[in-house]
């Protein structure tokens, strides 16, 4: 369970991340790639994999100076989905990533992007221990492949997105049960939550806490580490919104609340 020396630790990382080159505030555009394309304002011809395998193809000449992982591309080259770096100058740069529902997307961030000249900082409220929530992480054991509909912020009406999501969230609070339904995240679980605070004192689509819960399925919800969702920074991100039965009938007072930029 993260101390109080964790969070400041955690917040100090948060505010400098979102700023970094490739952070949330530098992503200028999100290209779906369903066919050879050519992006305007990057060189190069952008090509998706086959369905079913994530990631693109780069082609390119010297002449077009594109690196890619360091490396000056004559040629082709397969982009790894969220590791293959692409750079086209000191502040521009690219890498292939996917969504479910979108398996070859082309993220392109700018260093000097305008979000990070206007950047001050993310709003929090202060520590409080009151909102570390034990709870118990349930599997579910029939279906490892289980999947949870999601709508995003930046689809069409009626668009929803399966996430893989392994099981349920459950704790009590005030006498009162709750399940919340996260989304499969490298080794952890994602829970896209809203709350009361939303629209008021926090992003009014919602925030996201990150979970691990140990073998014995016990889980703590440290709302403390509650975080904007990328598109609070950047309106090019989609992200995913709270599903009904993950928006709380109550205010969670804990975690970041909004990004401030100068005007």
């Amino acid at each position: 369970m993260a101390t109080i020396a964790d969070w400041n630790n955690w917040r100090s990382q948060r505010q400098q991340s979102v700023a970094q080159f490739q952070g949330d505030l530098a992503l200028v555009g999100l290209h779906t790639i369903n066919e050879p394309t050519r992006v305007k304002g990057i060189p190069g011809l952008w090509t998706p994999l086959n369905a079913g395998y994530p990631g693109l193809v780069l082609t390119a000449s010297p002449a077009d100076g594109i690196l890619v992982d360091g490396q000056l591309l004559d040629g082709t080259a397969k982009l790894e989905i969220d590791r293959t770096l692409v750079r086209f100058s000191d502040t521009l740069t690219a890498v292939a990533t996917a969504q479910p529902g979108s398996e070859h997307l082309l993220a392109l961030y700018d260093a000097s992007s305008e979000a990070i000249g206007r950047y001050e900082s993310i709003t929090a409220y202060s520590y409080n221990p009151e909102w570390v929530i034990e709870a118990e992480f349930v599997r579910n054991a029939n279906d490892q492949h289980r999947t949870v509909d999601f709508t995003h912020n930046s689809d069409r009406d009626g668009v929803v997105r399966q996430h893989q999501s392994p099981g349920d969230i459950r704790f009590v609070r005030e006498g009162r049960a709750y399940e919340l339904s996260p989304f499969a995240s490298d080794d952890s679980l994602i829970i896209v939550f809203g709350d009361k605070t939303n629209g008021k004192e926090t992003y009014g689509m919602g925030r996201m806490v990150l979970v691990s819960p140990e073998i014995d399925g016990k889980v703590f919800v440290d709302f403390n580490q509650s975080f904007l969702p990328p598109c609070a920074f950047s309106y090019h991100f989609n992200c995913p919104l709270p599903p009904a039965h993950n928006r709380l009938p109550f205010e969670v007072a804990a975690g970041e609340k909004q990004v401030i930029l100068r005007e």
